[in-house]
């Protein structure tokens, strides 16, 4: 593993502060959403959200240009945390942010539950999980072949990480020696059931390490960590890199963090309004749902908690 404090932290499209700041705003989005949809995965999106603003701030990506050829490639594994996914895209500019609020899991809608093509900047479709290391791969193995320089950005999670697939897949990218992978794991050991230790432990950093790749521990919240573990994995010369980044599931409302009760549950109006309290935002939540009812793709009937 390597030490991040000789590190100098790269230019950036918005500085550690901006950033900082967005990611409370962007907390805020998530409920939002998820309760306007009353339905979704607030409490995971809340623990890689650092993560995703952190990338798309720094990757080699275009907001007027998104399918440019060069770009950097980002795939989300853990797709259920759409919504996290979805707000970093909204606020790096590649979608408009009350579209994804009013819109998100409305039948007919782009912004479905899982991370879907279609997009700008969605690489990959979600589906089981597990499956997104071997998507990634394919993706950094061909920009060797084709010797073009982008990298490949990995969302993963500890949950999903018990998957023999993945074990597969870290053995693949150090046989053709993917330095341009960059893996990203959200350890927050929470699943929808419990802890994820408890129902299927997995040595994560022994395992990638074991595989030969290069190992990096962070904390997920802190961008400035974030940041100069990235710096490291952009410059390794010769193999993959995975960044195990321990979070905290419902980061920024007391009551949702360290707890599986929100994982797949979307707060009601009167924890919202708790919610956006602790984070000092606005709680103008009844635009979006007056907006929603008035959306004409299809039919839909909600009664809100």
């Amino acid at each position: 593993m390597r030490d991040l404090n000789f590190l100098e932290v790269d230019s950036l499209k918005k500085s550690l502060k901006e950033l900082k700041g967005l990611s409370s705003v962007a907390r805020g989005d998530i409920l939002k959403m998820t309760t306007v949809a009353n339905s979704g995965h607030p409490a995971g999106s809340m623990s890689s959200i650092d993560m995703f603003l952190s990338v798309l701030n720094r990757a080699n990506i275009f907001p007027d240009d998104p399918f440019n050829p060069d770009r950097d490639r980002i795939v989300v594994s853990h797709g259920h945390t759409s919504p996290g996914f979805y707000v970093a895209l909204a606020r790096m500019g590649f979608i408009d942010i009350e579209e994804v609020i009013s819109g998100f899991r409305y039948a007919g809608s782009i912004f479905e539950g899982h991370v879907t093509r279609g997009i700008p900047g969605v690489e990959w479709s979600t589906g089981n999980l597990g499956q997104g290391l071997s998507a990634g791969i394919g993706m950094a193995l061909a920009a060797k072949k084709r010797k073009k320089d982008y990298r490949v950005y990995v969302f993963s999670s500890d949950g999903e990480s018990s998957k023999g697939q993945i074990a597969e897949a870290r053995r693949t990218a150090i046989k053709e020696g993917l330095n341009n992978l960059i893996v990203l794991l959200d350890y927050n050991d929470i699943q929808i059931s419990g802890r994820a230790r408890d129902i299927l432990s997995v040595n994560i950093v022994g395992e990638y390490e074991a595989a030969g790749w290069n190992v990096i521990e962070i904390d997920g919240h802190n961008f400035e960590q974030i940041n100069k573990a990235l710096e490291v994995a952009e410059n390794e010369p010769l193999r993959p890199t995975v960044i195990v980044a321990k979070t905290i599931i419902g980061k920024g409302v007391s009551f949702m963090e360290n707890t599986p009760t929100y994982h797949g549950k979307a707060l009601t109006k009167e924890q919202l309004n708790k919610a956006l309290e602790e984070l000092g935002l606005e709680n103008d939540v009844e635009k979006y749902i007056e907006k929603r009812k008035n959306m004409t793709l299809t039919r839909e009937k909600i009664n809100y908690p």
